[in-house]
């Protein structure tokens, strides 16, 4: 009698895991026009948003005490974490067109660990591009005012970089399982990207647009808003909501999309 026997996988497939990683990484760097645009984005926003608009509002009043340039810092941050976590989600799309996606697949690996490796890298180039526009924000803030409060504010941040991208990552990716339509992906996303980036604090306190119901409501769960405070709290000392909300409440929401996204990831059809 033939006895079969059933290997069975591992909980956590590193090699995968650390493949796909490493497949990010060299995919982003031999892309050229991505990589100028990687470094070019923090100057394009820092100098022609955050300086012209400093001039405009040289107060604080109405930015919780500090100089607009340190308030809108956080949130060009956070706009460039949404956008890298979003666009995982086309990633995906493109893979499964080019068939690398099936390929991958069809290999005795469990999905949930391709999904992490694709997401790791994808962190790991988000958070090397918010310590470049944070590093050029020191730059400026000595002249425009922004500095990090401490050494504790600043890792502090880099957590609430960590959690806020995964929210977003999960989000893309759920997206992208759903859509499953390059084209149709990008549209969507586009109209979604610049409302949660607007309404989160990131431009303005959330308390200014109070007397408009609807949008103002819309502000508390986009969990952008919780991101952009949580990183602006850690860097500067002054949070616009508390602290244990705003990490309370983006964990959630970072639990809940990477679950979404890991199912609709794990039921893709890739045939």
């Amino acid at each position: 009698m033939e006895v079969k026997r059933v290997r069975q996988r591992r909980i956590f497939e590193g090699q995968p895991i650390y493949s796909m990683w490493l497949r990010e990484q060299i995919r982003f760097f031999r892309m050229k026009p991505r990589v100028i645009a990687f470094i070019a984005s923090p100057f394009t926003w820092l100098i022609l948003l955050g300086v012209p608009l400093s001039k405009l509002f040289p107060g604080g009043n109405l930015f919780g005490g500090m100089p607009f340039f340190a308030f809108i810092v956080p949130g060009i941050v956070g706009m460039g974490l949404l956008f890298g976590g979003t666009n995982s989600g086309v990633t995906v799309l493109w893979d499964k067109e080019f068939g690398f996606l099936k390929e991958v697949m069809v290999s005795p690996v469990r999905r949930t660990s391709l999904m992490i490796g694709r997401s790791l890298g994808a962190l790991t180039i988000a958070i090397l591009q918010a310590l470049i526009t944070i590093g050029l924000a020191v730059l400026f803030g000595i002249w425009y005012g922004f500095q990090i409060s401490s050494v504790a504010g600043f890792f502090l941040a880099v957590v609430f970089m960590i959690i806020a991208f995964l929210a977003a990552v999960g989000f893309g990716l759920t997206l992208g399982a759903l859509i499953q339509e390059t084209e149709g992906f990008m549209t969507i996303v586009r109209v979604i990207e610049m409302p949660m980036f607007f309404l989160s604090g990131g431009m303005f306190p959330i308390n200014l647009i109070k007397g408009i119901p609807v949008l103002y409501e819309i502000q508390f769960i986009n969990p952008l808003t919780y991101g952009v405070d949580g990183i602006r709290g850690a860097f500067t000392g002054t949070y616009l909501l508390p602290p244990q909300i705003d990490f309370i409440v983006i964990v959630a929401f970072a639990v809940v999309f990477l679950f979404l996204g890991t199912y609709a990831f794990s039921r893709m059809e890739v045939g």
